[in-house]
């Protein structure tokens, strides 16, 4: 038997092993392909800034898919890539299954909404994409109440809890902020983790088991003489007259 316990643990080790790798591997994807645009755009001057999300604007509609590929500077893309990998990791150990399709959603439906409400201009960059995966996490998290997500959670609220701020523009006057953008992002999250609530780790519920030990040593040979001395005499009450 503890040889068979010790084999599982070491089974379960190594699949948590082997799906903490994965979801680092995944997790660098899309930081990646931001970062490969931004390095394309910038070495070869191609200006795709210009093809940022313009809202309200029908020429401006293909900004909610470039948007999160298009980045200012260097601080700029360096600000939003750090939580995006951490975020995108998150999404991928908990939620593997459906880790893409909430991916992709988060980038869309946060483009469309800055599309309605964003003020005039070009917006630019993934931060859109960074609240909503933040607000996904964090929500689904006190919905599922499930202790190893909740404890990622904690995590990203001691590291980005100031991600509130981004969605008061006047704290920072000299800076060019898509508070919209960040808004945009904040709901798509907690809309997400609605309708995905039923996806992912779920919290355990233990139920009381008998006490193998007791009904063991119940069965066992210290006991085997009562117990046929109990038959025996059953057998004897069976044989008497009445």
């Amino acid at each position: 038997m503890p040889q068979k316990q010790s084999a599982m643990i070491s089974s379960e080790f190594q699949a948590e092993k082997n799906k903490f790798y994965l979801a680092i591997s995944k997790a660098l994807i899309p930081v990646g392909l931001i970062w490969i645009a931004y390095l394309i755009n910038t070495i070869f001057s191609l200006q795709w800034n210009n093809w940022g999300l313009r809202p309200r604007s029908i020429s401006g509609l293909s900004g909610i898919f470039s948007m999160p590929f298009l980045h200012a500077d260097v601080q700029h893309i360096f600000s939003n890539s750090i939580p995006l990998f951490l975020f995108c990791f998150g999404l991928f150990y908990f939620f593997s299954k459906k880790a893409v399709l909430i991916l992709f959603m988060s980038s869309l439906i946060t483009g469309i909404f800055t599309w309605a409400i964003g003020s005039s201009g070009i917006h630019i960059g993934a931060s859109g994409m960074v609240y909503a995966l933040a607000f996904f996490l964090v929500t689904i998290s006190i919905i599922k109440m499930e202790p190893t997500l909740m404890a990622y959670t904690l995590i990203i609220i001691f590291l980005y809890g100031s991600l509130i701020w981004g969605f008061f523009p006047m704290l920072f006057p000299d800076r060019h902020i898509s508070w919209e953008g960040h808004l945009s992002g904040a709901v798509t999250g907690i809309i997400l983790a609605f309708f995905y609530k039923k996806e992912g780790p779920q919290k355990k519920v233990y139920f009381p088991e008998e006490d193998e030990d007791e009904n063991e040593d119940f069965y066992s040979n210290e006991n085997e003489e009562n117990f046929i001395h109990l038959q025996h005499d059953k057998s004897r009450e069976r044989e008497t007259p009445n």
